[in-house]
């Protein structure tokens, strides 16, 4: 099975861009919660005292307690693209090697949960779901749930019904489409569509995939995949609906894969 990266991490690089407007050149940053940004020749991460080591410009070198680090900024690994690569071909041991490296070397920095996400998606390609789980369960505890994309979230949830931890999965479904934004709603709600049939209850699934093309009608990047499972499964039954939502699909998303 051939593995495409889907990254979704498009705020990796933001702090630097936005860093750049102020006036700083360093392609390392401390960016402390007091709004205070700390120039650095070299950054490394100290697990065992929770801080970051700052070479800064004038050599002088800096403890800095990680609870003031809002954001610690380095460059791309120099490996990630070829670990890319590698994933993006089927080579998955290959791949999952790379990763778990550059997992344990950027600790500390949003680089590690790029990694993570690539991890998870090697070890999916692999349906090795548990230790998907856990590459996926890092990035989920260990950043705001403000800033981990809905693309790797629903990644999260693939590889929970993978290993058919149906619990679990159906909680933090059921969290987000009480809590959720719309668009995470509308997903959660499609994705637990995809638990039940997963786990044979097709009245159940077709409940939530109905529940979407109606009630998250404007949320459209859900509405295809929503209106062409709902439409199988009536099909199934014979109900004339089936038609309906055929129609609709061609006729709004035509252009949908």
């Amino acid at each position: 099975m051939t593995t495409r990266f889907a990254a979704g991490w498009a705020a990796v690089g933001t702090a630097l861009l936005a860093a750049s407007t102020l006036g700083v050149r360093a392609d390392q940053l401390i960016m402390k919660n007091s709004g205070q940004v700390i120039e650095a020749k070299s950054i490394r991460y100290k697990a065992s005292t929770d801080e970051y080591i700052v070479l800064g410009m004038n050599d002088a070198t800096i403890p800095v307690p990680a609870r003031n680090v809002e954001r610690a900024v380095v460059p791309r690994p120099a490996g990630l693209d070829a670990a890319i690569t590698a994933l993006n071909a089927g080579r998955h041991d290959a791949a999952i090697d790379a990763l778990e490296k550059l997992v344990s070397e950027y600790q500390g920095f949003e680089w590690a949960f790029v990694a993570r996400d690539a991890l998870g998606q090697a070890y999916m390609g692999k349906k090795d779901f548990r230790r998907a789980v856990s590459a996926y369960k890092a990035i989920l505890d260990g950043l705001p749930a403000a800033q981990v994309g809905l693309a790797t979230r629903r990644r999260y949830w693939e590889a929970l019904e993978g290993s058919e931890q149906f619990s679990l999965l159906k909680a933090d479904l059921e969290r987000l489409i009480a809590e959720g934004t719309r668009e995470a709603a509308a997903l959660a709600q499609l994705k637990r569509g995809d638990m039940y049939l997963a786990q044979g209850q097709k009245n159940e699934a077709l409940l939530d995939y109905l529940r979407t093309v109606v009630l998250y009608e404007q949320v459209k990047e859900v509405q295809p995949e929503a209106l062409f499972n709902a439409s199988r499964l009536l099909e199934e039954l014979r109900d004339p609906r089936a038609g309906e939502l055929k129609k609709k699909l061609v006729e709004e998303y035509s252009a949908s894969p």
